[in-house]
């Protein structure tokens, strides 16, 4: 099962959130994860019962309302396939403000509802340099409090090409050297595992995998 979910999501992320330039960096540059941040959670777990309706999320400048539905989709489908709660729910229309998000969620008869944030997310280039900043915000609709607030972000390192006179000189007298395979889109790959994260953390995991 898991397999196949993994196969998902990198469906709905080279589809949602595939960028307009194609620019994404095609090394297989090491990516630093940062723990998620956790700054409110329930001092108990009272929420296994419950049902949770998933909000488009609000994106920055550089991405587009149809890549912020495309991550509502991914978090949905990852807490679904955590089991972070029994019934999980895509909710379509966009919202400004936890105002508008509590009042979907009312609309749309859940006990909680996702409000998520992409505060940044560049692209990088073919040495790396890609970063992601995500805030999810879950709140209950009955009283309108925050449930969790977590928030975590996960950068690629720069992998600069070696320019020496010697490094040069090598490479005049070889063949040119055949580029390892592409290792995928970075963004997607950064927010698929900000998504597993934070739905483990929502699940009652006290640490997330490095």
């Amino acid at each position: 099962m898991q397999k196949t979910f993994v196969g998902v999501l990198l469906v709905l992320l080279l589809s949602g959130c595939a960028s307009p330039h194609k620019n994404w960096a095609n090394q297989p540059v090491e990516v630093k994860k940062n723990s998620p941040v956790v700054f409110i959670h329930p001092d108990m777990n009272t929420y296994q019962e419950a049902t949770v309706g998933v909000l488009p999320f609000q994106m920055p400048d550089n991405m587009t309302q149809e890549q912020g539905e495309g991550v509502g989709m991914l978090f949905k489908d990852v807490l679904l396939g955590k089991q972070a709660f029994p019934k999980v729910v895509r909710l379509a229309e966009p919202y400004r403000d936890m105002e508008e998000a509590l009042a979907l969620g009312r609309k749309a008869k859940v006990d909680l509802v996702l409000a998520g944030k992409v505060n940044y997310a560049l692209e990088g280039t073919q040495f790396g340099g890609g970063r992601v900043e995500v805030a999810t915000r879950l709140l209950n609709v009955h009283t309108g409090n925050t449930v969790w607030y977590i928030e975590q972000s996960m950068d690629q390192p720069v992998a600069y090409p070696k320019s020496s006179t010697f490094s040069r000189f090598v490479a005049a007298f070889n063949p040119p050297e055949i580029k390892p395979s592409q290792a995928g889109p970075v963004i997607p790959n950064m927010l698929a595992q900000v998504a597993f994260d934070m739905a483990e953390v929502m699940a009652g995991a006290r640490s997330v995998s490095r």
